[in-house]
């Protein structure tokens, strides 16, 4: 049976190696990150081309929330809000894996023009609560189940032939799945776009995206 002194000797050991490997994990981490900060924010400009812009750091190694001026078209603003994993903390990290599953991109198109008709493609599970929980008036609008790559989406919409240009966009991705909600939304006059960020082929989901917005513009 071991006595009192070589139990606080194992202690000690064993919080030496966690605050080893947590400094460790913070500077892999931390390196990581702000790696996927500096791209996503180098391809965001790239591709919006904004006439204007604007950045509110969320976290230093977290993310951040963008605003861009367009005005191209009816297009106005475009914004972005990148939210990261925390991978430089090795204690946290397990916590919000739980939590958030992994990193993530939104996006919104604002427009000055009106818009009449909604439409949704949501990702099953994608919501906790369900869908009924997060889309207003939804009772008033039609629902199909569909399959994009094996996997089960939501068609929520008053009008079919605009959920399946989302659909068609969806599809055209080279990732499709990465897409949890994306939707136009008339009371604000907005495309939405709710995804899982994929840096490999972020550039292909960013181009993408704003030739959706430019067409609906």
């Amino acid at each position: 049976m071991l006595d009192d002194i070589a139990l606080i000797n194992i202690a000690l050991i064993i919080v030496f190696v966690i605050a080893g490997v947590s400094v460790v994990q913070f500077y892999k981490g931390r390196r990581k990150n702000l790696r996927i900060l500096e791209s996503s924010i180098r391809a965001l400009e790239k591709i919006l081309e904004p006439k204007d812009k604007n950045y509110v750091i969320i976290g230093i190694y977290v993310g951040y929330n963008a605003i861009y001026k367009i005005f191209r078209k009816t297009l106005t603003t475009a914004e972005a809000t990148i939210l990261l994993l925390p991978r430089q903390s090795l204690l946290y990290m397990p916590v919000a894996k739980l939590a958030s599953r992994f990193d993530r991109v939104f996006l919104a198109f604002n427009y000055s023009r009106d818009m009449f008709v909604e439409a949704h493609v949501v990702k099953k599970g994608y919501y906790r609560l369900g869908i009924r929980h997060v889309i207003k008036g939804i009772s008033k609008m039609k629902i199909e189940r569909i399959k994009i790559n094996g996997k089960d989406y939501y068609l929520v919409y008053t009008q079919r032939s605009m959920a399946q240009k989302l659909l068609d966009f969806v599809k055209s991705l080279n990732n499709p799945l990465i897409i949890n909600h994306i939707a136009i939304v008339p009371s604000i006059k907005r495309l939405y776009i709710a995804a899982k960020l994929d840096m490999h082929n972020f550039i292909d989901f960013l181009r993408k995206s704003t030739n959706l917005a430019l067409d609906l513009a």
